[in-house]
């Protein structure tokens, strides 16, 4: 895994627990008025360069997103298994959730209650 110290995120703060990545996100909803280029740029940062395989993504403030956020979910989830890895998303707002149902991604990504029960979820 490569040094990340000086790896500075603006869209979540990044915590790493036995090279499970966590990354916690801050706003409450991601929208075209967000800069989701570099949103995806940060997400792929983790695998493409820093090389973790084992990513949760707290989701506990996101009440909503754009398909374009949803897009960057699916492209991490598919980076991360083209790797051998693995991504869980997890406090799952309720508003959140309803998006995910209806676009049949609930069943797509791994999720899990929150931080703790994603990190044991781990293969």
């Amino acid at each position: 895994m490569t040094d990340f110290t000086n790896y500075e995120p603006s869209y979540f703060d990044l915590e790493v627990d036995n090279e499970i990545a966590v990354a916690s996100f801050h706003k409450n909803q991601l929208t075209e008025e967000d800069n989701l280029e570099q949103l995806g740029n940060e997400l792929f940062s983790l695998v493409d360069q820093y090389q973790f395989r084992k990513i949760v993504l707290n989701l506990a403030p996101v009440q909503y997103v754009t398909s374009s956020v949803l897009g960057k979910l699916i492209t991490l989830h598919r980076k991360l298994g083209r790797n051998e890895g693995q991504l869980i998303l997890c406090d799952i707002h309720d508003d959140l959730k309803n998006v995910l149902t209806t676009s049949k991604l609930m069943t797509y990504f791994t999720t899990a209650k929150d931080v703790p029960a994603a990190k044991a979820a781990f293969k």
